[in-house]
């Protein structure tokens, strides 16, 4: 039963490295028309750099992926947890002012990438893209 999430996930991951190696992707259609980062700009950029290993450079993409990992293993842990009879709890994830502010930190990060080019996406705006060939 619990193989299953990492068969899944080795699976998913291959298939990814496999299109995003093989598979030109389009630049973001919000960027292209308003010229202005999106929310989710740099999101594959971050998933391809975090399949090669390259926390770095994912964090710089997009910061939202790596969070969104760490509550998703998170919740996972509790779940695996609580079928072996532990009652472990993560505060943090089950608090709704978490995610009030989680938010409102996205949101600011979101508008705030256009401004700070240190937190914006690396090759967007001159057409580059990330090449691990």
């Amino acid at each position: 039963m619990f193989v299953i999430p990492a068969v899944s996930l080795a699976v998913l991951g291959a298939a990814a490295v496999f299109i995003l190696s093989n598979f030109e992707l389009w630049q973001c259609p919000f960027l292209s028309i308003f010229h202005v980062y999106c929310a989710g700009c740099g999101a594959t950029r971050a998933a391809t750099a975090l399949l090669h290993g390259d926390i770095l450079l994912s964090l710089r993409q997009n910061a939202v992926i790596i969070a969104a990992i760490i509550l998703a293993l998170m919740w996972y842990i509790e779940l695996v947890l609580r079928v072996f009879g532990k009652n472990v709890r993560f505060p943090l994830i089950h608090n709704a002012k978490f995610y009030y502010i989680l938010l409102a930190v996205w949101l600011a990060y979101a508008v705030l990438r256009n401004f700070i080019p240190e937190i914006a996406p690396v090759g967007t705006r001159a057409g580059l893209g990330i090449n691990y060939n």
